[in-house]
């Protein structure tokens, strides 16, 4: 039976594709092994399933703990309002495994259409080609800004894996085929187009190819104003949506249609999309420019404050400003875009971010950012997000899940496979945080962040003669090198060279006198040699500039022999405590 389209269950409608149970203002939302779990009892119902079989059908790979079953049931059972006590539709044979009680029917066959599903089961994945900028003005950012958007609007399609954009910039410039692509992407679908522009007259051609065979599927030619160019990306996505028989959301961080945007402010905003994408410091400075000058000339398009807010958070999350700076700023763009839009799943998705890192509310992101998955199925952004909500509450089984699913949509982003290194220190998974953060510098070599934490991860695992080559090959960068030297005393500590970690931290501390260090790097440091009353002094500084790091403070190995310590419990007492047997 193919049910990866949607069944329904006892007058609920389940769709797994978008991990929704219900539907309307009632549908909630389950983790994808949660409901990987789900589909696997339903293909066999009403047939016990031992624990074993689920097991292998859900985590092939092994990467299952002992409690992980139980707490996915849990929340199936909570998701369709069973019992536990008197389960009428998941039931418990104590000791053998679980089975799916009430009958299971297949959505319509329309419906069915409306999600293609490979052979196998998995959904199908597209992927937009970076589109090529063919006039002789230097306006590239026009073609990177529409790849950028139509990809985000693309995220919306029902039962589509959409890759991300960061994914698709590898082959940006590539001379590569259609089937290479496909090979190291998986796509099944390939969008690839070009823009020609002339002043205010732009050219879009656009064609959809099927990778699996290279066939042409569909063609257009769109020669529009500048200021059209949002609509086409709209027109763009209900054709690509038609001709692989999937569903296409409502439209999302695009363009209302009703509210259009003058040529110089289409330019803008493109510019300032594809500098955000960009995700550096200077970049996201400048984006910041761009937008503001979008909501001066229309105050009503709420995308361009979404995405102000959403670059002021992310300089605040990367430490190059101070929240104190910027946080009131970028929190009342957020409320400007949300009033004016509220089912705008980029606003949402920032705002989950935001309660995360800086309000400390938990519960209120995981709403947040499970509504703009709802919008975006595909939005990479929000799936990592919601890993680390999951990390802070102790449910590590379910992070690691969240990462898996973002990189189903952004295979070749560094950075996904870095996070996904990051959730496996927090777990003291040292081993698998080594491989994660090995397949992290193969796609990107000379990727620091992910060369510093790679030899944290092999000190943390033992290896101390590889943990120093990894630390010693990628740096430091000159003798003002902050972030290396607090690695060096996370390293030194971890390989057991306490004198080490004094010196490195030493020079850490002589550097914050000439210049700012976050006060989080100075306390791991600290922390690493030995010295926690200032470990707990620079924390203290730490938590009163609202660090987005706070939220991991009782997970971060850094802190680990601090822990009971009643200044360091005084400082955590907002954050869940650490479940045992991480």
């Amino acid at each position: 039976m193919e049910l990866e389209a949607g069944f329904s269950v006892a007058g609920r409608e389940v769709i797994p594709l978008e991990g929704r149970i219900g539907a309307g203002g009632a549908a909630l939302r389950v983790e994808p092994k949660a409901m990987a779990v789900l589909l696997e009892l339903a293909r066999h119902a009403p047939q016990l399933r031992t624990r074993r079989q689920i097991e292998q059908a859900v985590w092939p790979r092994g990467y299952v703990s002992e409690d992980v079953l139980t707490r996915c049931i849990g929340q199936l059972r909570r998701a369709l309002g069973d019992d536990a006590r008197a389960p009428r539709l998941l039931e418990t044979l104590p000791r053998r495994g679980y089975r799916l009680c009430a009958a299971v029917e297949p959505i319509g066959a329309a419906a069915l259409q409306a999600a293609p599903v490979r052979s196998g089961g998995q959904p199908e994945t597209l992927l937009v080609l970076p589109f090529r900028h063919l006039a002789a003005q230097p306006e590239g950012y026009v073609a990177e800004g529409l790849t950028e958007l139509l990809t985000l609007r693309l995220c919306s399609l029902r039962g589509v894996r959409i890759l991300s954009r960061t994914s698709a910039a590898q082959f940006a410039d590539a001379r590569i085929s259609v089937a290479d692509i496909a090979a190291r992407t998986g796509a099944d679908w390939i969008v690839e187009g070009s823009v020609l522009q002339a002043g205010d007259r732009v050219q879009v051609i656009v064609q959809l190819i099927d990778a699996r065979t290279d066939a042409h599927i569909w063609a257009a030619d769109h020669t529009r104003g500048l200021g059209d160019l949002l609509a086409v990306q709209n027109d763009i996505a209900q054709s690509v949506a038609t001709a692989i028989r999937a569903q296409l959301g409502v439209a999302q961080a695009a363009a209302p249609a009703a509210l259009a945007l003058g040529p110089a402010a289409v330019r803008d905003y493109l510019r300032g999309r594809h500098l955000l994408s960009r995700r550096s410091v200077p970049a996201l400075r400048e984006a910041i420019g761009a937008f503001a000058t979008v909501s001066q000339a229309q105050p009503d398009y709420a995308p361009a404050w979404a995405s102000r807010a959403e670059c002021e958070m992310l300089l605040m999350h990367y430490g190059a400003e101070a929240p104190a700076a910027l946080l009131a700023d970028c929190q009342a763009h957020l409320e400007r875009a949300l009033a004016l839009d509220p089912d705008l799943a980029i606003g949402l998705s920032t705002r989950g971010a935001m309660r995360f890192f800086f309000a400390l509310d938990f519960d209120g992101a995981a709403r947040d950012l499970e509504q703009a998955l709802g919008l975006l199925p595909s939005y990479g952004l929000a799936m990592v997000q919601l890993a680390s909500v999951a990390a802070v509450r102790g449910r590590f089984d379910e992070a690691r899940a969240w990462i898996e699913q973002a990189l189903l949509v952004d295979p070749l982003d560094v950075g996904v496979n870095m996070n996904l290194g990051d959730h496996l220190i927090l777990q003291r998974c040292h081993a698998d945080a080594v491989q994660a953060l090995q397949r992290a510098l193969a796609l990107a070599p000379a990727h620091r962040p992910s060369q510093l934490r790679l030899a944290w991860a092999l000190a943390l695992d033992g290896r101390a003669a590889a943990a120093l080559e990894v630390l010693n090959g990628c740096g430091p960068n000159g003798d003002a090198d902050a972030g290396w030297l607090e690695s060096a005393a996370l390293v030194a500590a971890a390989n057991g060279d306490r004198a080490l970690a004094l010196r490195h931290d030493a020079d850490l501390g002589r550097l914050a006198q000439r210049q700012r260090v976050a006060p989080w790097s100075q306390a791991r440091s600290a922390a690493a040699a030995g010295r926690l009353d200032a470990a707990l002094a620079a924390l203290a500084e730490a938590q009163r500039e609202r660090s987005s790091s706070w939220p991991f403070l009782r997970l971060s190995p850094a802190f680990e022999a601090m822990h009971g310590d009643a200044r360091f419990e005084a400082l955590a007492a907002a954050l869940p405590a650490v479940p045992s047997g991480r």
